[in-house]
């Protein structure tokens, strides 16, 4: 054999050998994706106790058992700025897959996004999941259900927070592409304000996701569902109606077929933005086998059962997971529409008499009082709180010898201890209380412990 030969092969054996090493040098990294002994900061940009809070913790519970290495959550609620400053902090976090945010549907909202104070950008998120927890379901006195497609009757009164709620936006699609008879009222400072409403004769017509206040407006035989927002589905397959509620049509059906070009495209950009409910995501930059590895954990957490139970239980029998990319998508889509459809939706509220941004604390509550939609009466009653549901979510107490069981929103009920704001979950059993509650309602209004 020739000594050029010779060299050939050696430099071709070398060669060889060199790029099965490179190779299983890059198999071994891909499976070496591991947190083993790691704490891994979940980011949040709300404080505790509400939803978008209690699906990033069960989510987080569920990545102990799933990510390789079974790392250990360390959850940081960072409020301000509605989750403003949380996101802002999370968009400079490290991208070595220790650190993952958890948020909400109003955190990639269009509106929010315009704001000077916000930095981050979340089309460059990493998405790795997502629920759905079903939508508000749009319902209406019963006597007044004829006026609503009949513009020679008085119009239906419909009492709103500010309009920028996804079912108040869902009522202007209505009035805009199916001729809906409505007159908005503003200003009301929440949904038990909204309700005891409806209950008087004042409105005539709201929304709401809250499965306990819809089973008690249906069940007196007062109101009827005209449309609901319905949920995202597994599959990416059309909007869902909610469980109980199929014969109440989505606004998707509803509203399909109906309008001009510039309606459908508004509406179809809405739509994608109102299903993305929760969402949880890795900072940009973060390595692919990383992301990789988040995903894959994701897909075993939503074949758990248990998972599925909790999620039922905790938030609504309509919680369904989301893929990530599905999410990334429906970001990707909505964060930052294009101008046309900006000024479509402004022009929309104008045309409806609605703020085209959405209020802040301040102004609503100056906005109800000046037209006296805040001085509701609202009963209450003396009570040691018996027991106390997990995070603070319902209370238990004895009245007139009898138990009585209440839920407490997070977004709803206003808490107090000692006469400081706070968060539900600081709630006890034991703890001497004045619980306020409208009604035969299941929501309470106001709880102020001692």
């Amino acid at each position: 054999m020739s000594s050029l030969l010779q060299n050939s092969l050696k430099t071709l054996a070398l060669t060889l050998l060199c790029g099965g090493a490179m190779l299983a040098t890059a198999g071994n990294a891909a499976a070496e994706v591991t947190f083993k002994g790691k704490t891994i900061d979940v980011i949040m940009g709300s404080a505790p106790g509400g939803g978008t809070d209690g699906t990033t913790r069960l989510v987080g519970t569920f990545l102990e058992k799933y990510l390789p290495g079974h790392p250990t959550m360390r959850y940081r609620n960072i409020p301000g700025g509605h989750g403003t400053k949380g996101l802002n902090y999370f968009y400079k976090a490290k991208s070595d897959g220790l650190t993952w945010a958890g948020g909400s549907s109003s955190h990639v909202d269009p509106n929010a996004l315009t704001k000077d104070v916000v930095e981050y950008n979340p089309t460059k998120f990493n998405f790795f999941g997502g629920v759905s927890r079903g939508g508000s379901i749009v319902f209406i006195r019963k006597e007044k259900l004829a006026n609503l497609t009949d513009k020679s009757k008085p119009p239906v009164v419909v009492g709103v927070i500010d309009g920028n709620r996804s079912w108040e936006q869902a009522i202007t699609f209505g009035a805009e592409m199916n001729n809906w008879n409505v007159r908005f009222v503003v200003g009301y400072p929440g949904t038990s304000f909204l309700l005891l409403a409806v209950r008087r004769g004042e409105t005539d017509m709201m929304g709401t996701s809250n499965l306990q206040l819809l089973k008690e407006m249906f069940g007196t035989g007062q109101a009827v569902g005209v449309g609901q927002l319905g949920g995202g589905t597994m599959e990416g397959e059309d909007v869902e109606a909610r469980s109980n509620f199929e014969k109440i049509p989505t606004f998707e059906k509803l509203l399909e077929g109906k309008g001009t070009p510039a309606d459908r495209k508004a509406f179809e950009f809405w739509s994608a933005l109102n299903e993305i409910d929760k969402w949880y995501a890795l900072p940009p930059g973060t390595p692919k086998d990383v992301v990789e590895a988040y995903r894959d954990a994701w897909a075993k957490i939503v074949k758990d059962p248990e998972f599925i139970r909790m999620g039922k239980l905790q938030f609504s029998e309509d919680f369904e997971p989301i893929p990530g990319a599905k999410q990334q998508d429906m970001v990707e889509k909505t964060a930052y529409p294009v101008k046309d459809i900006v000024n479509y939706m402004e022009q929309l509220k104008a045309k409806y008499g609605l703020p085209a941004e959405p209020l802040t604390d301040e102004q609503l509550a100056a906005l109800a009082k000046s037209k006296g939609l805040d001085k509701a009466e609202v009963p209450a009653v003396k009570a040691k709180l018996t027991a106390v549901g997990t995070g603070g979510r319902d209370i238990e107490f004895v009245v007139n010898g009898a138990s009585k069981k209440l839920e407490v929103s997070s977004s709803r009920t206003k808490v107090t201890i000692k006469g400081e704001k706070a968060a539900r979950d600081q709630l006890k059993a034991g703890m001497d209380c004045s619980i306020e509650v409208m009604g035969d309602s299941k929501d309470a209004n106001g709880v102020a412990c001692n």
